[in-house]
C-alpha cells in the first residue's frame, strides 16, 4: 500500500458510495487508475466488503451493551458457534485480562438482553454493561503512520 491507497481508503471509509469519478478528482488520478487500485485492495483482502452504517436506536434496538464471557475451556467451540449464529451480537472479540471474550450487543429492551445473559451464562461467567451514551463511534481509523511514506 502506499500513500494513494491510503488516500482512497479514507474516501471509502468516510462514504463507500462516493464515485469513482470523485475519488479520482480528490486524489489526483484517473478513475480507471481508481478503480484497479480498488480492485487490488479488495484482491488482497484489505477491503473485505461494503455495509452501512445504521442508526440501531432508529430501528429499535434501544439496548447496548458490552459483555465480558469467562469462558470455560470444555464450552469454548460451542460458545464460538453460539455466538457467529447470534444476530444480536455484532462483535466479539478474544481478550486478555480476567475474561475470555468480549462481546458487543443490541437488543430492544433490558428484557432481552437479561434473556440473553440466561442463556450465555451456561459458558462461564459475565460482566454486562450497558452504554448509556456514545460521544464518537467511528467504523475504522485509516491514517497512514507519518513515517510509512517517508522518501516517497
Amino acid at each position: 500500500m502506499d500513500k494513494l491507497d491510503y488516500e482512497i481508503l479514507k474516501r471509502l471509509n468516510s462514504n463507500a458510495r462516493t464515485s469513482l469519478k470523485q475519488i479520482a478528482a480528490d486524489v489526483g488520478i484517473t478513475s480507471p487508475a481508481v478503480r484497479t487500485r480498488i480492485e487490488k485492495l479488495e484482491k488482497d483482502g484489505i477491503i473485505r466488503g461494503y455495509s452501512l452504517n445504521l442508526d440501531t436506536r432508529v430501528i429499535g434496538f434501544m439496548v447496548t451493551a458490552f459483555i465480558s464471557v469467562a469462558v470455560e475451556s470444555p464450552y469454548k467451540e460451542e460458545f464460538y458457534s453460539f455466538v457467529q449464529n447470534c444476530q444480536n451480537v455484532i462483535e466479539c472479540h478474544g481478550i486478555t485480562g480476567n475474561y475470555f471474550a468480549l462481546l458487543k450487543v443490541l437488543f430492544k429492551s433490558t428484557m432481552e438482553l437479561d434473556n440473553f445473559l440466561n442463556r450465555i451464562q451456561k459458558y462461564g461467567e459475565t460482566s454486562t454493561n450497558i452504554v448509556l451514551s456514545t460521544y464518537k463511534e467511528t467504523p475504522h481509523c485509516i491514517e497512514a503512520p507519518p513515517d510509512t511514506f517517508s522518501g516517497k
